[in-house]
């Protein structure tokens, strides 16, 4: 408490500075929360607005290092495929702001899932069951330049497995 509810809690993602942690509730079709480290105590979830959730569900989340651009996963209306990756922007006042789908580049019409930017905020780790998978799922790495992502490149066995590889985690080293 006041993480864990009898609800289907799961984290969803957590800051480069460990200090907000986001959870995917079960509710309401699969929506995300947001807390915040107190010193050693953790503040009570609070569900994110409307601009990140919907009636439909939203999976996993990973805020980029300048603490104002939110990438998350969402399988509402309007996408590529089932489930897409889009990213938010936050306003002066901190609130987010209308997402904007990353594009045909990073989605497919397969779903998308476990995304993660990097530290450097231009480097995105997402897994996904379309481009060229070994399996069901398998982790891809995207980097954006010139106002462009690049081309999802496969991360290969032995991260990558004929099962589904879906969640990855790597360090602000990047080791």
């Amino acid at each position: 408490s006041p993480i864990n509810t009898d609800e289907n809690d799961a984290t969803a993602g957590l800051s480069n500075d460990g200090q907000t942690i986001y959870i995917y509730r079960g509710s309401n079709g699969g929506d995300i929360y947001e807390a915040h480290l107190k010193g050693a105590a953790w503040t009570k979830p609070e569900r994110m607005n409307n601009k990140i959730n919907t009636p439909n569900q939203e999976t996993s989340v990973s805020l980029g290092p300048d603490g104002k651009t939110l990438y998350f996963v969402s399988d509402k209306p309007g996408g590529f495929g089932d489930k897409d990756i889009y990213m938010s922007i936050s306003d002066a006042k901190g609130r987010w702001q209308e997402p904007v789908n990353l594009g045909p580049v990073i989605n497919t019409q397969y779903a998308e899932e476990g995304v993660s930017i990097q530290a450097d905020g231009k480097t995105l780790y997402f897994s996904s069951q379309g481009h060229n998978t070994m399996g069901g799922y398998d982790i891809f790495k995207s980097v954006y330049t010139n106002g462009h992502w690049s081309d999802p490149e496969n991360l290969g066995y032995p991260i990558n497995t004929p099962d589904d590889d879906v969640f990855f985690s790597i360090s602000a080293s990047g080791k």
